[in-house]
């Protein structure tokens, strides 16, 4: 059956942040903010609070707000800062919301590809949706997409890994599983989730991004042992691939 609906990830799919790592950009925050530390005690903090966002609060609170919010606590706490946490922490995702993030080149005309060709187009990130309708209208390219869709406008924390996510999404577009895709570049939120919801799912791997996180990424590569059905469809390099591949 042909592919009707295509959904997006956000980051490291469409858009990039500069910088080679998420320490890096809560470091030039906390600079913004009058905070200097050292480099390499900031990349152990992030390290050692990440270890514990997935242990002990990615299994509560998913992808939302809160959940990031409770991450950067967690920095800071690692830092050894004190003061009114909370209240920095807050303000470290508000940059999130604006990030200083650029568009992949081929990314405008390739969504105009696919829009010729009639298939109806979507956003899918753990972003909060502030921050995705802000990306589009910075970089021209919210007239491309019907959909939005975040763990918070959703209300569904664990977004693109629980079914009733993309059951809410499916519902919305007026298709069956298997008459959409999704273009991802975590192989655990954007191949897997989508797969055992039963979309097809294209794996995008930017050799400019290889082996690096984001917030929210689960993972580098493939885990051992996964079954036939929750491995993509087919992998590509950029957009002008994926469209290739539609074709």
């Amino acid at each position: 059956m042909r592919v009707r609906v295509i959904f997006f990830d956000m980051d490291g799919t469409l858009v990039w942040v500069p910088g080679s790592s998420q320490a890096d950009w809560i470091s030039q925050k906390l600079k913004d903010l009058g905070i200097e530390l050292d480099g390499e005690q900031l990349v152990r903090a992030y390290q050692r609070a990440q270890e514990r966002w997935q242990r002990e609060v990615r299994p509560r609170l998913g992808f939302s707000t809160e959940s990031f919010v409770q991450w950067n606590t967690l920095i800071l706490h690692e830092l050894g800062l004190d003061g009114d946490l909370r209240s920095l922490a807050e303000e470290i995702q508000r940059y999130w919301e604006a990030p200083a993030d650029q568009v992949f080149s081929e990314v405008p005309e390739e969504l105009e590809r696919l829009r010729r060709r009639g298939i109806a187009l979507g956003i899918v990130s753990h972003r909060p949706i502030v921050g995705i309708e802000r990306s589009l209208a910075k970089h021209g390219l919210t007239e491309f997409f019907r959909w939005r869709a975040s763990p918070d406008s959703t209300g569904i924390a664990h977004g693109k890994l629980d079914r009733a996510f993309w059951a809410s999404l499916l519902k919305q577009a007026g298709v069956a599983p298997d008459e959409a895709l999704h273009v991802g570049d975590d192989f655990e939120t954007d191949v897997r989730g989508a797969r055992r919801a039963g979309l097809h799912a294209v794996w995008i791997e930017r050799p400019t991004l290889k082996d690096r996180f984001f917030p929210g990424r689960l993972g580098i590569g493939v885990p051992e042992g996964v079954p036939p059905e929750e491995r993509p469809c087919a992998r590509v390099a950029n957009l002008r691939d994926l469209a290739g591949l539609i074709e």
